[in-house]
């Protein structure tokens, strides 16, 4: 995005808050509506399956509806977004990490109707498998070096979007993704991916 489109962004998304705290819930529907694809792809990525990153989606934007009283209307919307969203996540991977539930990924790809259905059927086997493989690979890296990855490679956030997010520094965030690539890069090799 541009500077200017993400001005505008910005801009429609303080808008829509002021309307939401002011009562007009239609506001925070906008917000919904174009966030949930973002933070659906997030959740599935770190949660692993279909079902979890839908209800995880859902109490993200509860979570956001009942704390945007609290929201800097000066600062941006989008990184307090997805700094909420990487929270809730990861209560749900320790929860998950306490009742000794393993990620398991769907076969379903994360943006269902990504592939063409006049794609070649044998073409559409090999993407969906690789989704699944990297899917797979992605699972096995440590929390902490997936949520870099999935902010930074997945979703395109900068480098200093991630840290603010996540809470951390610039150089940590460049150093987990570095390993995480070179985690997943073995693992991909080690299964004749190249």
């Amino acid at each position: 995005m541009s500077e200017r489109e993400i001005a505008y962004r910005d801009a429609q998304d303080t808008l829509a808050v002021k309307e939401t705290i002011r009562g007009n819930r239609n506001a925070f529907t906008s917000i919904v509506e174009h966030y949930t694809p973002l933070i659906y792809s997030l959740a599935f990525r770190m949660l692993g399956r279909k079902e979890d990153a839908e209800e995880e989606t859902q109490e993200i934007f509860l979570k956001v509806f009942k704390s945007l009283k609290k929201f800097n209307q000066k600062k941006r919307f989008y990184p307090w977004l997805y700094t909420i969203a990487v929270n809730h996540i990861r209560s749900c991977l320790r929860k998950r990490k306490h009742l000794k539930k393993n990620i398991s990924y769907d076969d379903e790809i994360a943006a269902p109707g990504a592939f063409s259905n006049s794609e070649d059927p044998n073409k559409l086997m090999i993407r969906r498998e690789a989704e699944k493989t990297a899917g797979e690979a992605i699972k096995r890296l440590k929390p902490e070096y997936r949520e870099v990855f999935v902010l930074r490679q997945i979703e395109g956030l900068s480098v200093s979007e991630a840290a603010e997010i996540l809470g951390i520094p610039e150089g940590t965030v460049k150093s987990h993704l570095y390993r995480a690539r070179n985690q997943l890069k073995d693992y991909l090799t080690k299964r004749g991916w190249r």
